[in-house]
């Protein structure tokens, strides 16, 4: 499968990151529209009450949960 991403308008931000719209496509050809995170920018993120900074982009879901605090 390939997947293409088309950024639309508006980016807008909420407390450390930047959404866009995103249009999805379910099986039966319905489209629907979600927000993702373009990018995270300054503050911590958090998991279970812990300071937890996920990679922004990865090639697997294990890079991709890589906590990058340390580094």
């Amino acid at each position: 499968m390939i997947y293409t991403i088309e950024k639309h308008s508006p980016q807008i931000y909420t407390n450390g990151a930047y959404l866009r719209p995103l249009k999805m496509v379910d099986d039966n050809n319905k489209e629907f529209w979600i927000w993702y995170v373009e990018k995270f920018e300054g503050a911590d993120s958090f998991y279970a009450g812990e300071v937890y900074n996920p990679a922004s982009v990865a090639s697997s879901l294990d890079d991709l949960l890589y906590d990058t605090t340390a580094n």
